[in-house]
């Protein structure tokens, strides 16, 4: 898979419509049209594009509003400690999201 950072080394499905992608020097989550669609009205991320959600902080925005079907499908590594540090992440790049969530 293509991806803003190279070519993907690796991909995981955590749910239906929603990757987690890595490249040998980055990775994120990849959301589908219907995800996006799902998403909070305004967000942002940093790459300005809604598919794509880098793995240092954006990755949080998708992981949270999703949570549920990303626990559901259970193949998301460390769910629990993932979604904890997904919230600290959020207070300081996307508290916008905290919110509804």
């Amino acid at each position: 898979m293509n991806t803003p950072w190279g070519e993907s080394n690796r991909v995981t499905a955590l749910a239906q419509g929603i990757l987690d992608v890595s490249t040998p020097s980055h990775g994120g989550i990849h959301l589908s049209p219907e995800r996006i669609s799902q998403l909070p009205q305004g967000i942002k991320n940093f790459v300005n594009d809604l598919r794509w959600w880098e793995e240092d902080c954006d990755w949080a925005v998708p992981y949270i509003v999703f949570k549920d079907d990303i626990q559901r499908e259970g193949k998301a590594y460390k769910f629990i400690e993932n979604l904890s540090s997904a919230y600290i992440i959020a207070q300081k790049y996307h508290p916008e999201v905290l919110a509804n969530y």
